[in-house]
């Protein structure tokens, strides 16, 4: 089965070339989200196109040292890791369904006069607050359980570690921009592990899918918003 092993390696490669600088990105622009803003539409290029250029010279450069190493492999954890990576697929799916490619781009980000962010708790947002970065741990880490190389590993860790850090930075944003309902939603949903029971109606009567909510900057119905967490 050495054919399939090298199929798995290829595939881990190129999820790493297109989303491990993900995290990164999203860091320097809510880090400096002032300063982006003034430069607009273009602070997205430029950030964008040296960072994953600089990350697939890297990544190639390291490409024998991320498979060298292996950890041990059996069929609990092949299993495991292709259930991650559906989990991510699905989360993906839901998250490219309700922003569109625009939004998920971060365009709402610097451009808010022109993209609105609300904030929805519908479908997955009624369960955690960031599935899109979500999508990328668990992704990252099915991975790693599938190659069982040392290398994706890291680059699972890494990324766990750094969207760590950039989901505050956006929640603060949020709560600036969204006052009071961002913080009541953020109170009820958590951030990325969602709980085990179903999310509770608000006093209100809203439900999850017309209330408002939502780490993700999510669209309401009738008004334009979104964003790509």
């Amino acid at each position: 089965m050495i054919w399939i092993e090298k199929s798995l390696d290829v595939l881990a490669f190129i999820y790493a070339l297109l989303f491990f600088p993900a995290p990164v990105f999203w860091l320097l622009i809510h880090s400096g989200i002032r300063f982006w803003r003034r430069v607009g539409n273009r602070a997205l290029l430029w950030i964008a196109a040296p960072l994953w250029a600089a990350n697939a010279a890297a990544l190639e450069a390291l490409h024998s040292r991320l498979f060298a190493e292996r950890i041990p492999r059996n069929a609990f954890t092949a299993a495991a890791g292709a259930a991650l990576v559906i989990a991510g697929l699905a989360i993906g799916h839901h998250v490219h369904r309700v922003f569109g490619l625009k939004r998920l781009g971060g365009l709402p980000e610097v451009s808010p006069g022109r993209y609105r962010r609300d904030v929805v708790e519908r479908g997955v947002y009624a369960y955690v607050r960031h599935p899109r970065y979500l999508e990328y741990m668990l992704s990252f880490a099915g991975w790693s359980l599938l190659t069982g190389a040392r290398g994706i590993l890291v680059l699972a860790i890494a990324s766990v570690l750094m969207y760590s850090f950039v989901a505050p930075l956006e929640e603060r944003e949020l709560r600036n921009e969204r006052g009071e309902a961002y913080s009541a939603y953020a109170r009820a949903v958590p951030r990325f592990i969602p709980r085990l029971r179903r999310p509770a109606r608000r006093p209100d009567g809203e439900g999850p899918e017309d209330g408002p909510g939502g780490a993700e900057d999510a669209p309401r119905q009738t008004t334009p918003g979104g964003f790509h967490a």
